[in-house]
């Protein structure tokens, strides 16, 4: 995030384009820079202040020496001739984000006060590690999160052995004949992952564990007749239901 501050004596006029660049110092965590000569149309990139080229999420608001006159406002333009897009009056408790494009003007007008300090907070859209990107990858992170532990389901039609699983899985066994439904080792399935295993077809099925490993009570043994909730409790496998 860019954050830029721009100090004027008398206000902002509303007409007059700043072309030379100010010259910025770093001020409390600002880029900080007074203009000394009329100003009121700002370019977008902001003197290079800005990720070049690409448009960025806008917060301004205006800090005054006196009370904020509601005559104020700033304003996003674009187009040839200029189209007004946004506009809005930046008081210092302002909320507003505003998209800015390349190609965009940005106009400030305030009544006239004998000092007013501009602050703008940039986060562009583009680039390394700016915003887009930033959601780009934390979208990847959710999906990929979801996908890992988020809720599955296994239609099982005949006799089969389960893979390992993380997050929740919902088996339905689905056959008019019985068959026997394996799992995978305790060692391989979380203790956070969750089961439920239905019967949905006439025929019964049974869950059976990995050699050597039980359910509770020392049973090898699970016959599904309706439905149940099977976990890992790190020692043995927990099977509620019937």
């Amino acid at each position: 995030m860019n954050k830029i501050k721009l100090v004027i004596r008398g206000g902002f006029d509303g007409q007059t384009p700043v072309t030379q660049p100010p010259t910025f110092r770093l001020v409390e965590g600002w880029n900080e820079a007074e203009l000394t000569a009329p100003a009121g149309i700002l370019p977008a990139g902001l003197w290079g202040q800005v990720p070049a080229g690409d448009p960025y999420l806008l917060h301004a608001n205006l800090l005054t020496t006196d009370i904020m006159n509601a005559q104020s406002s700033f304003d996003v333009r674009t187009g040839a001739p200029m189209q007004v897009r946004a506009q809005f009056t930046p008081y210092a408790g302002n909320t507003r984000l505003t998209l800015v494009r390349p190609s965009d003007a940005l106009r400030i007008f305030t009544p006239p006060q004998a000092l007013v300090k501009l602050e703008m907070l940039v986060e562009s859209i583009g680039g390394t590690n700016e915003l887009g990107s930033r959601l780009y990858q934390w979208a990847e992170s959710t999906i990929s999160r979801a996908n890992s532990t988020g809720v599955r389901v296994a239609q099982v039609m005949a006799n089969a052995t389960l893979a390992a699983w993380t997050g929740v899985l919902h088996v339905i066994y689905n056959d008019n004949v019985a068959g026997s439904v394996n799992l995978p080792p305790l060692a391989t399935v979380p203790t956070d992952a969750v089961m439920t295993f239905t019967r949905k077809g006439g025929g019964v099925p049974t869950i059976l564990p990995a050699a050597g490993e039980t359910f509770g009570a020392g049973v090898n043994v699970q016959a599904v007749t309706r439905s149940g909730i099977l976990m890992n409790n790190s020692e043995q496998w927990v099977f509620a239901g019937s």
